[in-house]
């Protein structure tokens, strides 16, 4: 009993990321025309946190591939901001959105 206890937990702790990474996307989907500069920079360390949290689990192919998708759904929303001017009324933000971007090796 205990076993089976320990291996949901797991799981649901494994998953946890995923479901972070989710709602960050369906977040800057709807809502990135709105954000400010302080909400850039909190959705690019929400997104550099949650990929960190990802490194600590090990993924089936489907996990990773459903993984994959999101951050390149997330990242997609990021770079437009960039690109868009978005975030040029502060370019502080838009510096380090970039550094982030460099350095989690996603090209804009």
């Amino acid at each position: 009993m205990m076993v089976c206890f320990a291996f949901l937990c797991s799981c649901a702790t494994k998953m946890h990321p995923i479901h972070q990474l989710q709602a960050l996307s369906e977040d800057l989907q709807k809502n990135a025309a709105y954000y400010d500069p302080q909400d850039w920079r909190d959705a690019a360390l929400k997104f550099k946190d949650i990929r960190q949290d990802i490194q600590k689990y090990r993924y089936t192919p489907d996990e990773r591939r459903q993984i994959g998708e999101l951050e390149g759904q997330c990242a997609k929303y990021m770079v437009e901001g960039v690109k868009n001017g978005a975030l040029n009324t502060v370019m502080g933000v838009a510096n380090e959105i970039r550094g982030i971007l460099d350095g989690l090796g996603i090209r804009y």
